[in-house]
């Protein structure tokens, strides 16, 4: 069973932030992974994603234990309830 809930308008606000990483424009949505959530490999919900460019992207994929995924995914949500996006 997937834990996936959509949100099209959360990932359409999180395409127009610059990477919360390294402030290139351009970012996509990140799903986090690795943290304990309990997704199962599954893919977690789209509230329950940051703005990335590709390279940070592939590079957080590679070693997500090695940035704060947590703190970005809230930091994002934050900016999403701040404009209306998420209530």
């Amino acid at each position: 069973m997937s834990n996936h809930i959509e949100n099209k308008p959360y990932l359409d606000f999180v395409r127009t932030l610059p990477c919360i990483f390294c402030r290139t424009d351009h970012a996509e949505p990140h799903h986090i992974i690795s943290i304990g959530m309990g997704f199962m490999g599954g893919k977690a919900a789209d509230i329950h994603t940051m703005p990335l460019c590709r390279g940070c992207h592939t590079e957080v994929h590679e070693n997500p234990d090695d940035y704060p995924q947590t703190k970005w995914m809230v930091l994002t949500q934050e900016k999403a309830i701040k404009v209306g996006v998420l209530t």
